[in-house]
């Protein structure tokens, strides 16, 4: 492979990481920024492979160009206080990992990834790596810019043929376009009155500035006027444009292929908490003596000692490392490493008996995704499991992937080397160490921040419940599944070859691209907002336009049915298992930042309740062999109830007490009318005033779901908390709260941190605002069902009854049930809903029977 030069635009990068991604610190030092550059550092040596490496940033912010043009990027606002400290932590990161760093007073980095480009580009190939289309102006046969495009991961490889077909001028000529155009962002004045597609036609009519005012004659009307009063600015901004490739700066290739510092590297991820990056960069070529020092490790490991039943484990802190095989949920485990600090012991499945007997006199046993123990063939009865990935979870709910690398970067334990062709004793000896030491300090965090009741009393049972409901699986009638299916397809067909009657033509009607054609070109509907590809035929747009046009009427069915057909009818049955005849969905305890469940594989929990074709399908899901029916328990508007406990608001609890229509009642307040003479109408928008508090919806989004005017659901907003002064108060205390702590709680101390509740970036701040208003309340409602629950399930699994849960959606739970249990379990799910916690209004279940699952609601 060709030896490479990577030149990186660091200040631009560094920027473009600052807001991609959610504020992040560690023990108070800010990171985000510096983790977000050194992951797009890691995928340029992963997919580039460079021998030289250099990055440029700029010094200063000022330089020659202000001596030239005094406003030159006057505009530009201060770097954000959460981002300076961050530059010292990247530089120095950086030097210790072998990358050269430049800066230069008086000249931007752009000046020094123009200077070492043209220096070097004669003796090996140049690649320059930014997020600034200026650099653009570089991009040559011997020089290849990539340019970021959302975000700081995706990049664009801009050779000069790539520039002109996607701006439709050479690379030599973007500093021409930025002459008669300007940039706002730098503060460039440019040709006023001449935009971006007006410069690109008369560069591509007269190649360049010079010719432009060559042949200025041929220019009419206000165009010519326009360039004849603004020549000198555009000279001005040319020259402020232009990127100097003959900067006096003393750089070497050599100094671009330094010796890498591992100690002080280490040293240095460490105390930033970096041990994810680590571990992504120990799999590269460059930093293999990161690799080889894990291997070392592992190498150094103390050998595994043999389970003998004199063993005892009373009062000690274990952790416990299965071989998971199989397949979820049925999991079969042959083998344990059972780790303690007298040694890691290898214990066989002939030893289990009496293995578990000593895990039951265990302070803590230590294990990491639980649920999968729970799923398998371990005898697991009695036990509980402190669940490292859970408490990650729970101490920060909004993280993606709850993976070894993070739990270690969390709890300040340095990441493991797991050797995919090692084998499960050799890694799970490792393991079962990193767990151990994942202990102390993920326990002192969840006393530190009060959430161990949450984990002990919440989150930890529910493992349990959750292992055993997608066991349990739920079954589907395939007989008539077929049939629906049938005719689904056939109406699905039908409505196809009506709207390609009524359009004229056959088109693609899931391209955006072709609707948009056929609506706005074709047959001349009124246009909406319009996207980079063209007119927008998103949901809302073709929403309001069926209002009035009946075949847009027939594109939505189209969707909805297209869409139920592949996501249900199609999928669901290649999820029958074999050996059960059920479909075994997951439930996913980590995945929602509120503490919501969420459903995968099949995601059960996004079936429409109220179309048609909903209830149909609902209605295949069916009792299985040896079951009678299927028992629904639905918390009645849990969350606005909660709402009312928490603003202790008087008119809400006054109207939950009367047990008032709640909707009519908010309808008769914002609306100022008598309670019976609220019409159908006023009552949905009330509806919709009411669940849009509790998340959070702005004027916009009220706007947009009612089809009414933003000043009118302002009004709609305002109005509401005047007639409940309860919840506004609550609005603002939470609000003030997380401004002060950063975060916001439920009623069971569950939270949420919000970095961004006093950051200068309107939109940033404004979501941290509603999350803080709402997180309270569906957290709350959250918690309310999981402990519902597992009282459930201790209540079904001590009184041995036959009858079991199998889903849980929403606010609902549904229980597979044998005939004779019926009246008795009903009974129990409704008391044990309702009383789970005491609120200052009510909890109300409604409880339904049903043959299948859409006769229970």
């Amino acid at each position: 492979m060709d030896k490479k030069l990577v030149i990186i635009d660091g200040s631009s990068l560094f920027y473009r990481a600052f807001y991609a991604l959610p504020l992040l610190s560690h023990n108070g030092i800010y990171t985000n920024a510096v983790y977000g550059f050194l992951r797009m550092l890691a995928g340029l040596y992963r997919n580039l492979d460079p021998e030289y490496i250099a990055v440029a940033f700029d010094k200063d912010r000022y330089t020659f160009r202000n001596e030239i043009y005094k406003d030159y990027k006057a505009t530009r606002k201060s770097a954000p206080a959460e981002l300076v400290p961050q530059f010292k932590l990247i530089k120095d990161l950086l030097r210790v990992m072998g990358v050269a760093v430049y800066e230069m007073a008086g000249y931007e980095g752009d000046d020094i990834l123009g200077t070492l480009a043209f220096k070097y580009k004669d003796e090996l190939p140049v690649l320059i790596v930014t997020g600034d289309r200026d650099s653009l102006q570089l991009s040559s046969e011997k020089v290849t810019v990539f340019l970021t495009q959302k975000g700081i991961s995706n990049m664009a490889e801009m050779t000069p043929s790539a520039v002109v077909q996607k701006y439709g001028i050479k690379p030599s000529q973007i500093i021409d376009m930025k002459a008669l155009m300007g940039d706002t962002s730098d503060n460039i004045p440019g040709v006023k009155g001449i935009g971006e597609k007006t410069a690109v036609k008369l560069l591509q009519k007269y190649e360049n500035l010079e010719n432009i005012y060559k042949n200025i004659e041929e220019i009419k009307g206000a165009q010519k006027t326009k360039l004849l009063s603004g020549k000198e600015d555009a000279y001005l901004s040319r020259n402020l444009a232009k990127i100097r490739i003959d900067i006096p700066i003393n750089a070497t290739l050599e100094e671009m292929k330094q010796p890498i510092h591992y100690d002080e590297m280490k040293e240095l991820f460490d105390k930033l908490g970096l041990h994810s990056i680590a571990e992504e960069l120990s799999g590269l070529p460059r930093f293999k003596m990161l690799a080889e020092a894990k291997k070392k490790e592992m190498e150094e490991m103390k050998p595994l000692l043999n389970w003998e039943k004199n063993i005892s484990f009373e009062d000690e802190i274990i952790s416990f490392v299965p071989e998971i095989q199989g397949k979820t949920p049925f999991f079969k485990i042959n083998e344990v490493i059972a780790g303690t600090k007298n040694g890691n012991y290898k214990v066989e499945r002939k030893d289990f008996s009496e293995f578990k007997k000593q895990l039951l006199k265990a302070k803590a046993i230590i294990a990491e995704n639980s649920k999968e123990i729970f799923e398998s063939d371990f005898p697991y009865e009695n036990l509980k499991f402190y669940d490292v990935t859970l408490i990650a979870y729970l101490l920060d709910p909004t993280h993606v992937t709850y993976n070894r690398s993070y739990v270690g970067e969390l709890f300040k334990v340095p990441s493991i080397y797991i050797d995919e062709n090692a084998s499960f004793e050799q890694n799970g000896n490792m393991i079962a160490d990193f767990l151990l030491a994942l202990y102390t300090s993920s326990y002192e965090l969840l006393v530190k921040n009060d959430i161990e009741k949450l984990f002990k009393e919440v989150e930890q049972p529910l493992i349990e419940v959750l292992a055993e409901m997608e066991k349990n699986g739920i079954s589907i009638d395939e007989e008539n599944w077929k049939k629906v299916r049938k005719s689904m397809k056939e109406k699905e067909e039908k409505l196809l070859l009506e709207i390609y009657r009524e359009a004229g033509e056959e088109f693609n009607v899931n391209s955006p691209k072709q609707l948009s054609h056929i609506l706005f070109d074709k047959m001349g509907m009124p246009t909406g907002k319009k996207t980079k590809t063209g007119y927008s035929t998103a949901a809302d747009v073709l929403e309001s336009l069926a209002i009035d046009y009946p075949f847009v009427k027939n594109i939505l069915e189209y969707r909805t049915l297209a869409k139920l057909i592949s996501t249900y009818l199609d999928a669901i049955p290649l999820l029958v298992r074999k050996e059960t005849k059920r479909v075994h969905t997951s439930f996913n305890q980590m995945v929602t930042a509120t503490g919501r469940l969420s459903s995968s594989d099949p995601n059960l929990q996004n079936i429409p309740v109220r179309t048609e074709e909903g209830k149909v399908i609902r209605s295949l899901f069916v009792p299985g062999e040896g079951y009678d029916f299927f028992i629904s328990s639905d918390y009645s508007q849990v969350e606005l109830r909660v709402l009312a406990h928490m603003s202790g608001d008087e008119g809400l609890i006054r109207a939950f007490e009367n047990k008032e229509d709640i909707h009519r009642r908010t309808a008769s307040e914002v609306f100022g009318v008598p309670f019976e003479e609220v019409t159908s109408e006023q009552r949905s928008h009330a509806k919709a005033v009411n669940f849009g508090i509790i998340y959070g919806i702005s004027d916009f989004g009220l706007s947009k779901q009612l089809g009414i005017s933003r000043k009118k659901a302002d009004e709609y907003i305002k109005t509401y908390l005047k007639r409940y002064p309860g919840i506004h108060e609550f609005m603002k205390k939470m609000t003030e709260e997380a401004r002060k702590t950063g975060k916001v709680k439920t009623l069971f101390g569950r939270y949420r941190d919000l970095p961004d509740i006093n950051s200068k970036n309107f939109q940033r701040r404004s979501f941290a605002e509603r999350t803080a208003m709402n997180t309270p309340i569906q957290g709350s409602a959250a918690d309310i069902m999981k402990i519902a629950m597992i009282q459930v399930y201790e209540k079904m699994k001590k009184g041995k009854y036959k009858s079991r849960i199998l889903l849980q959606v929403h606010d609902e739970l549904v229980v597979e049930a044998v005939k004779e249990e019926v009246e008795e379990i009903s009974k129990l799910l409704k008391e044990t809903m309702e009383s789970v916690v005491s609120l200052k209004v009510k909890l109300v279940a409604d409880v339904h029977v049903g043959k299948n699952w859409a006769e229970t609601k």
